[in-house]
């Protein structure tokens, strides 16, 4: 009966000091596999936040190429109405002062640049928009040259350069329509990015 309880006390101790070392393996390794956890944690919480960082400051680079573009054609829009103005006579507006048509091309010239110094910032469909009122812009200044350009001596040339201020007008409210049609699209564009 000795024998039988000394087995059975061994047993029973090697079984509690097997049961031992499963717990301290158990908690070793828990340890180990929660300090690789906490490790993988922070470097996906440093990737996280870097990718956030680089997505915030796209969308603020995107605002600024919007806001400089949209700024380059209020200003285009304003020497177009100072150009042909509305509710104007033909006579008022062939012999009012006018505004310089270099300073419209510089304008329109500033737009293109700002268009192509943008296309690594915005999409293709956006800077097609903003391409659309560019030849806009280059339409009316052409129609405007024209009426500019012609005599009014005679009748004919009188109904000419009316016909050609109107055909520049058009143009102007087909600039002044794209570049509200563009602002909307970017608007919708803004607000999907958020």
């Amino acid at each position: 009966m000795e024998v039988v309880t000394e087995i059975l006390e061994s047993n029973l101790v090697s079984a509690i000091i097997a049961l031992i070392g499963v717990i301290i393996s158990l908690k070793w390794s828990t340890g180990e596999t929660t300090k690789r956890m906490e490790q993988a944690l922070k470097v996906y919480e440093s990737e996280l936040n870097r990718k956030v960082y680089v997505s915030s400051k796209r969308a603020d680079m995107e605002f600024e190429v919007f806001q400089s573009l949209s700024k380059n054609c209020g200003e285009i829009l304003q020497l177009m109405q100072r150009l042909y103005p509305d509710k104007l006579s033909t006579f008022q507006i062939n012999y009012a002062e006018k505004t310089d048509l270099n300073e419209l091309a510089l304008k329109i010239r500033d737009l293109e640049i700002g268009i192509n110094n943008s296309r690594a910032f915005i999409s293709s469909e956006i800077i097609s928009l903003y391409s659309e009122l560019l030849k806009n812009a280059e339409t009316f200044f052409v129609d405007a040259d024209k009426h500019n350009l012609c005599w009014d001596d005679s009748k004919e040339d009188h109904i000419k350069k009316t016909e050609l201020r109107d055909v520049a007008y058009q143009s102007r409210k087909s600039f002044e329509q794209n570049w509200i049609n563009v602002s909307e699209q970017v608007k919708k564009y803004l607000r999907g990015a958020e």
